[in-house]
């Protein structure tokens, strides 16, 4: 399932096929959002959902805790942008950990971010 978000006029996206990539429209195609380590694997059943946060990118996805309940953990991590010399984007993981445990079933439907 496809997430997308726009930070600083950049179209970002994110599928369980492709990762994250980003719209580079100068040259018209789909670029890797590269230097992502640290960044854990998506489960292929995780919804991921991508925020614009003050210019950083807020990313968003569930998956089973390993005690075997039926829960599942929100897990959130921030990224920061940054647009090197040579005019790549990159990536880099500031932190990720778990936010939130809701009981199974529910809807992942968006995610949003207010700045004050």
């Amino acid at each position: 399932m496809a997430s997308c978000c726009v930070i600083d006029n950049v179209l970002y996206c994110y599928s369980n096929i492709d990762g994250i990539k980003l719209y580079d429209s100068k040259i018209g195609c789909w670029m890797k959002l590269k230097g992502l380590e640290g960044l854990p694997e998506f489960a292929s059943y995780s919804y991921v959902r991508l925020a614009d946060y003050g210019g950083k990118m807020a990313v968003l996805w569930d998956k089973l805790p390993t005690t075997g309940n039926n829960n599942m953990v929100i897990w959130c991590a921030v990224i920061t942008l940054e647009k090197r010399h040579n005019e790549n984007i990159w990536g880099r993981v500031e932190w990720f950990d778990a936010v939130l445990t809701v009981p199974e079933p529910y809807e992942f439907v968006c995610a949003r971010s207010a700045n004050v």
